[in-house]
């Protein structure tokens, strides 16, 4: 029984793995502001004060996601959209933060953000 469960598991993360190669560039959108913003310290306590200038009130982090976990995938999801003020006004205040989405990064393009 215990194997079937886990078999069951495995078969839920391809389904819902292959369901959300439909929204890949939006959530590598997401992936690499969060990268953006978790890469530097600096930024990170910039984009902590961003949040606080929109008065959002969630205490939570930004999250990586994990790539052999799909829930990682709605972690980040959700907790990027709980943000999406702060990313928007992080735009205002950090002027390398858009050029950073339309540098090559390994001879492709970078996605560019959706805030």
């Amino acid at each position: 029984e215990f194997m079937h469960l886990r078999h069951f598991t495995h078969i839920i993360n391809l389904i819902v793995s292959e369901g959300f190669k439909d929204l890949n560039q939006l959530i590598s959108a997401i992936q690499n502001a969060v990268r953006y913003v978790h890469s530097s310290l600096v930024r990170l306590v910039k984009f902590k004060a961003c949040a606080e200038k929109e008065k959002i009130d969630y205490k939570g982090l930004l999250v990586l996601d994990v790539p052999t976990r799909w829930n990682s995938i709605y972690m980040i999801l959700d907790v990027a959209i709980k943000f999406q003020k702060a990313f928007e006004k992080y735009k205002e205040e950090d002027d390398e933060y858009l050029s950073y989405f339309h540098e090559d990064d390994g001879g492709k393009k970078k996605l560019t953000t959706l805030w």
